[in-house]
């Protein structure tokens, strides 16, 4: 839903309930006016006819008393009647009913008291009319014509219809409800254009300008000029495309110096391969050429020596150039099923002589694991040559933990293989896999990043934690499949 449109339902709803209460406790407050009012007028009406029938009795005129009944006949007024404790009428301002009865089940409820004095009813006609019953007691001035033989000389009925009155709460109603339908209407109205023209359409342009740009051109000015948050909102934006395409630029420009580089690499390492090819073969010829000539040499002459430290020189170099020829071209991966705890112990059954003159205790953690597919060859040197790496942080001796478990949930394998040696800094750890990079004084600093090559041929990954003076752990990560 859009956003202009949920800021209307926010605001409308709201509004609209208020409305409706505000609707209802009006119409009900005017109800209540109208019904106490009606209730006045009974009330008044009840006092001036019992006036008017006292004053003409006390006058002689009771006889007149019909006709002054007679003479109160209005529209709201139902009916005014006086009849006896026996239920015959009196006097009424009904035509015809003098000398009539009302019903035995009226002058029951009268009599006993069993209802209120005032008293709401509906007519057999339709509507409603409140009524009220006056005792008429039989008082001293009464006496002296009536005699002291009752207490009570008549009940007065007095009957008001609320016809009027209902005709004006419904009126009151419909025109609260009118006003409240049309309010509502009128401020739905404004509320959706004010939502769509103060908040949709700006949205709709941003959007629009963003798309049109591509995210990568600045958004027109009439937006980011607003005085309010679609302005703030536009302006940010602005300053994101910016630094968005300052900092698109700069990757661009070191994407650009990576490539060349990454050219100038791959050049190189093909000129180093022919090279390491062409040295390979002379170096292999001068090698068995020395060992002829060192064999007539005696075994206490400085030329016995002298030939085989030369030896051993060729064989650093020829081991130089084989790293190099295996990083520059990775020989192809034999895949086959394979158990790597049974790496591991290889690993760490080759690595005993040395750990033992460093004063380093291995230690081989493996949990029971499927076979994957990998080469065992090269994963064996690649992880024989991260061991070594981990063996010679720790010349003062330590431990070398090599552990293997499936990952959890993965599925995956890893080998764990970490030190507890000095450790490398920060920045020694982003370096470390980079061709050439050693801190030891001898070697190519190809090993770690021929290793890596070798995982990563394999769709696995390696991952390094280090921290300075608290060693080291090189986590592999391999799939099964």
């Amino acid at each position: 839903m859009a956003l202009h449109k949920k800021l209307f339902f926010a605001v409308m709803l709201p509004l609209l309930i208020a409305l409706g209460i505000n609707a209802w406790y009006n119409i009900r407050l005017n109800r209540e006016q109208i019904i106490a009012n009606h209730r006045d007028k009974v009330e008044l009406l009840t006092e001036v006819v019992s006036n008017g029938l006292m004053t003409l009795m006390c006058e002689g005129k009771g006889k007149e008393f019909q006709k002054f009944l007679e003479a109160l006949v209005a529209e709201d007024i139902s009916a005014v009647r006086i009849f006896s404790q026996n239920g015959t009428i009196l006097n009424s301002s009904v035509p015809g009913e003098v000398g009539g009865s009302i019903s035995k089940q009226e002058i029951e409820r009268y009599i006993n008291g069993s209802n209120p004095s005032m008293y709401a009813k509906k007519l057999e006609g339709g509507g409603q009319a409140y009524s009220k019953i006056f005792f008429i007691k039989n008082s001293l001035m009464c006496q002296k014509c009536h005699g002291a033989g009752e207490t009570i000389r008549g009940i007065l009925y007095v009957e008001i219809s609320t016809s009027e009155e209902d005709r004006q709460i419904s009126g009151v109603a419909r025109n609260i409800t009118i006003f409240s339908v049309v309010a509502a209407a009128v401020l739905s109205v404004l509320a959706s254009l004010a939502g769509r023209f103060l908040v949709g359409k700006p949205l709709a342009a941003l959007i629009d300008s963003l798309k049109k740009s591509g995210g990568k051109e600045p958004i027109e000015s009439s937006l980011y000029g607003r005085d309010d948050e679609i302005g703030s909102l536009a302006s940010g934006l602005n300053e994101i495309i910016s630094d968005l395409n300052r900092t698109k630029s700069e990757i661009d420009r070191c994407n650009t110096a990576n490539l060349v580089h990454m050219e100038k690499m791959a050049t190189i390492g093909e000129l180093a391969a022919s090279v390491a090819h062409e040295i390979k073969n002379p170096l292999a010829g001068i090698s068995g050429a020395l060992q002829v000539l060192a064999e007539d040499f005696p075994e206490d002459s400085p030329r016995k020596e002298i030939a085989n430290e030369i030896l051993t020189e060729i064989d650093r170099l020829d081991n130089s150039i084989k790293e190099l020829i295996i990083y520059a071209r990775p020989p192809q991966l034999n895949l086959i099923p394979t158990d790597i705890n049974a790496i591991i112990e290889k690993i760490g059954n080759s690595l005993k002589t040395t750990a033992s003159e460093f004063n380093v205790d291995i230690r081989l953690i493996t949990e029971k694991m499927p076979e994957i597919m990998v080469d065992p060859g090269q994963m064996e040197q690649a992880l024989l040559t991260i061991a070594n790496h981990c063996l010679q942080s720790m010349r003062e001796g330590g431990i070398l933990t090599a552990k293997t478990r499936t990952g959890p949930g993965t599925g995956e394998v890893e080998i764990t293989l970490s030190s507890t040696g000095e450790g490398m800094a920060e920045e020694d750890v982003r370096e470390i896999f980079k061709p050439m990079f050693s801190r030891k004084h001898s070697g190519t600093g190809l090993g770690l990043a021929i290793s890596r090559n070798i995982i990563e041929g394999h769709r696995g990954r390696i991952e390094v934690e280090s921290h300075y003076e608290a060693g080291t752990a090189f986590r592999i990560i391999l799939n099964k499949g």
